[in-house]
């Protein structure tokens, strides 16, 4: 009984926690180096609903990890989307946001990971939009919440949305690439 009584409060306790070592349904973890991240739930540290997810840096320069998911493009063609959601970092290199278009051909027709404006250590709760074409031959549109290197990111309130041509993209590359050649002779 004595037993059976201290396992049911060791169960209570855990579950009272609020956090849950586990990828949540529909996601998938990847990342340059995914096992060095701990994914999970909690419902301890949210924003909106009921539960964030996390990513946890077990060791200092640990590459990247993401939690993730990818999605059909077709009802997307043509279409601008937002996704969209609260990040909460701490100790964090970097806790981001991102998704990324994959045209027919499986290369990247669109993408953007907050790379310039992505929370760096100890962040409170902050509301961040990424907003992207989808090309008519658009073939999937990947997307997820990143931590680089250390600390740890929550992710909450994510939304996955059509928005109007009025509201602006956030791919920078398309914005920032030079339309020639710049100082090939290096003298600047």
């Amino acid at each position: 009984m004595k037993k059976s009584f201290t396992c049911m409060l060791l169960l209570s306790s855990l579950l009272a926690s609020g956090a849950h070592a586990a990828v949540p349904k529909g996601w998938f973890v990847t990342g340059t180096a995914a096992s060095s991240y701990d994914v999970g739930t909690e419902s301890s540290a949210r924003v909106s609903g009921g539960t964030s997810v996390y990513l946890r840096a077990k060791e200092e320069n640990a590459g990247f990890g993401s939690v993730m998911q990818t999605i059909d493009a077709d009802a997307y063609h043509g279409k601008r989307v937002r996704l969209s959601g609260y990040l909460r970092t701490k100790g964090a290199g970097k806790g981001q946001l991102w998704m990324r278009v994959d045209g027919a051909d499986r290369k990247s027709a669109a993408f953007d990971n907050m790379e310039l404006r992505a929370p760096q250590g100890d962040h409170d709760w902050q509301r961040y939009d990424i907003v992207l074409d989808v090309p008519n031959d658009a073939r999937d549109i990947a997307f997820g919440v990143l931590l680089q290197n250390k600390g740890q990111v929550w992710a909450d309130g994510l939304k996955f949305e059509v928005v109007g041509k009025d509201v602006p993209v956030t791919d920078d590359a398309a914005h920032t690439l030079p339309g020639a050649p710049v100082n090939l002779g290096f003298a600047d």
